[in-house]
């Protein structure tokens, strides 16, 4: 039988539509479990990057929603939409969006430890933790607009792995990175599953996201195609749209 204990997020029969009547979601079903990293995967338009933002209870702008159950960590967000978001962090899909390009890091973390009540995080903490990540000390003083896209996507690491919420949301965290920035977030998301956050870790790199996860959700048009799991790394899709993302993934092997 299935417990909200079991899963930290539960979507089912959810449909989001613009003002103009056209579908984002589609009878949206979707389970994650307590403690994994989940991937959701499909191409552009398919409504992940709009999913990532509704587990904050924030949708497009006049868009209807409807639904049997949206419940993030055992509670529907919507009616009590201010209630779980401390427990969420989303590292967003462009980093530029998380910083003022003209605020220092330095002034901008400590914003963030103030407003999180991280009140025991001292400035060699969060150091030991840039050490970790291979970002320069010398990155605290900076202001935003001098840093790297990885630079700055491993920051907010950083700053999930000082708050350690029970979900964190990655949209697209690997998108432009070379290849240093992303082995070092791909070890720091797995870190963090291990030391039990759940993650949300939506792509359209099924290369990636099979390397990670141990649940899969594909999704096309606004609608599940299909959740599998994951054994050793390799993903077997069911469904023919899942077959295409399989292949057309082993292209660029």
């Amino acid at each position: 039988m299935d417990s909200t204990n079991e899963y930290h997020i539960q979507i089912q029969n959810a449909s989001l539509q613009t003002n103009e009547g056209h579908s984002i979601w589609k009878s949206l079903n979707l389970k994650i479990n307590k403690g994994t990293i989940h991937g959701i995967i499909g191409e552009s338009g398919s409504g992940k990057s709009t999913l990532a933002l509704a587990l904050f209870s924030i949708l497009p702008t006049g868009s209807k929603l409807a639904y049997d159950l949206f419940s993030v960590l055992g509670e529907d967000i919507f009616p009590n939409q201010n209630t779980v978001k401390k427990d969420l962090f989303l590292v967003p899909q462009n980093p530029n969006l998380a910083f003022h390009p003209y605020r220092t890091m330095k002034s901008q973390i400590q914003d963030f430890l103030r407003l999180s009540q991280l009140f025991h995080v001292t400035e060699e903490m969060v150091f030991s933790l840039f050490d970790q990540l291979s970002i320069p000390r010398g990155h605290w003083k900076q202001y935003a607009k001098n840093l790297s896209g990885g630079e700055k996507q491993r920051i907010l690491l950083t700053l999930a792995f000082l708050r350690h919420p029970k979900i964190l949301i990655l949209d697209e965290p690997t998108t432009g990175l070379d290849a240093f920035s992303e082995k070092i977030v791909l070890e720091t998301i797995q870190k963090l599953a291990k030391s039990g956050v759940t993650v949300v870790f939506i792509t359209h790199e099924l290369r990636i996201v099979a390397s990670l996860a141990s649940e899969v959700t594909i999704m096309k048009e606004g609608e599940v195609v299909e959740t599998l799991p994951i054994y050793n790394q390799q993903l077997e899709p069911n469904s023919e749209y899942g077959k295409q993302l399989k292949e057309a993934s082993n292209l660029f092997l």
